[in-house]
């Protein structure tokens, strides 16, 4: 697989952009390529490019462009993954998935049982740590269009701002309904999905879900874990509703 790189501004062949101080530590430190290697630029937007290293100093590197290539199309189903906080390595573990697996957006929130509580500088630091975790991820899978990643909030103040038109699930074993058959019988192209911390969520807050406009919904009748019934729950819904279910053309036309 060519090197990617996340870089500003594709313009046109012939374009010669610096990479950031971030990137060029990737591609010298931890790649180590060399001036005249192939790569692949990616503006975390959407759109993609054949490139080559054509400097490479100690700390600084240079790529020039060479012709736009087909993006990785997003996948139809824009899917918000509210997750609870869990452990840092946890909740990395969660996110470096989430965006593999597609997610759209993903939300930390805190919640009455949340192990983790984070003051205002370390939610800044923590919020930084995971944006440079997407840019890795998406690195790492091909995505071109970088997900949102937003700032961890409360659960009960992103109940109160959620837009109650919009079909999302809440996790609960005791769910009559199954998340699978609940999905493929609503099949939304848009949706949410909340996840409990380690304790699971409160009856307050199982009630606050609720009025919300959130369904609760089961994945079978084991107890998952925090780290895992998210990550289980995306797969489904991509599965059914996304990109993971029948075989879909792996390259979008690049436009104009």
């Amino acid at each position: 697989m060519t090197p990617r790189l996340l870089v500003d501004g594709l313009r046109e062949p012939g374009q010669e952009i610096v990479l950031d101080e971030a990137q060029a530590h990737h591609a010298l430190r931890v790649l180590r390529l060399r001036t005249g290697d192939p790569v692949q630029a990616f503006d975390g937007h959407g759109a993609r490019w054949a490139a080559q290293l054509v400097t490479a100093g100690r700390d600084q590197a240079m790529v020039r462009l060479l012709a736009p290539e087909p993006a990785l199309p997003e996948s139809p189903l824009a899917l918000s993954l509210v997750q609870c906080l869990s452990s840092a390595e946890h909740m990395d573990f969660t996110i470096e998935k989430a965006v593999e697996l597609g997610v759209s957006v993903i939300c930390p929130v805190s919640s009455a049982r949340s192990v983790v509580r984070l003051d205002a500088d370390r939610a800044a630091r923590r919020l930084a740590h995971w944006q440079r975790l997407v840019v890795a991820a998406c690195r790492q899978c091909g995505r071109d269009r970088l997900p949102l990643i937003t700032d961890p909030q409360p659960l009960s103040r992103w109940l109160a701002g959620r837009d109650a038109q919009t079909i999302g699930w809440v996790l609960s074993p005791q769910a009559p309904a199954s998340l699978a058959a609940d999905a493929a019988r609503l099949g939304p192209t848009r949706a949410e999905l909340l996840i409990g911390p380690e304790s699971g969520l409160s009856d307050d807050e199982i009630g606050a879900a609720a009025a919300a406009g959130l369904r609760p919904a089961s994945l079978g009748p084991r107890v998952l874990r925090t780290e895992t019934a998210g990550l289980a729950a995306v797969v489904v819904l991509q599965s059914v509703l996304g990109d993971l279910g029948p075989a879909q053309s792996p390259l979008a036309t690049p436009t104009e």
